[in-house]
């Protein structure tokens, strides 16, 4: 059974390999080399002229597996420019920032630094996880409206989308880092 679990999981067991974190000023910040969250259908969307929804998490950990003690949360809107073929992306919220006309690596890694983690929530000279989650968000009742207009089946489509983006969230836990060191107290 444990080498069928294995098995099952070589895709995490490689990427979590590529998770690392900086610290630039009073944030950690998160890196995933080498990896993408836009992948099959997400990107076949972005490429028909659709727009694609994802959320993406940082959370800190004590130890691997354990509950977190921060989290940052985040979701974006992306979209893709048919002329140019560059992408776009629009963080939702109420300090709502965007970018645009950049390539799909970019625009990856544009969302994964806006989930900066305070440097204070991970305690002083404390080992710690990092786990990285995204899920992909299928588009609200008005984008379906849009598509297929008000319809029962465009109903019925937008709620089984919902049920299968709820279960496709994906993630990645690397560690264990060391908290960086801050100054020493005044003698």
């Amino acid at each position: 059974m444990a080498v069928l679990a294995l098995l099952a999981w070589p895709d995490l067991a490689g990427s979590a390999q590529t998770l690392t974190v900086d610290t630039v000023g009073d944030a950690l910040k998160i890196r995933v080399a080498g990896f993408s969250f836009l992948r099959g259908e997400p990107i076949a969307r972005l490429r028909d002229g659709r727009s694609v929804r994802v959320e993406l998490a940082a959370m800190v950990l004590p130890a691997a597996g354990k509950p977190a003690a921060a989290t940052v949360r985040r979701i974006f809107a992306l979209s893709y420019d048919l002329w140019e073929e560059r992408f776009a992306a629009t963080m939702a919220g109420p300090r709502s920032q965007s970018v645009s006309h950049l390539a799909l690596a970019a625009v990856e890694a544009w969302c994964i630094q806006q989930l900066a983690i305070p440097v204070s929530a991970l305690g002083r000279d404390a080992t710690f996880w990092v786990r990285f989650e995204y899920r992909i968000l299928d588009g609200d009742a008005a984008s379906a409206s849009d598509d297929q207009g008000y319809t029962l089946q465009a109903l019925i489509d937008l709620l089984s989308r919902r049920r299968q983006a709820a279960s496709a969230e994906h993630v990645l836990e690397a560690g264990p880092f060391r908290a960086p060191r801050g100054p020493s107290p005044p003698r």
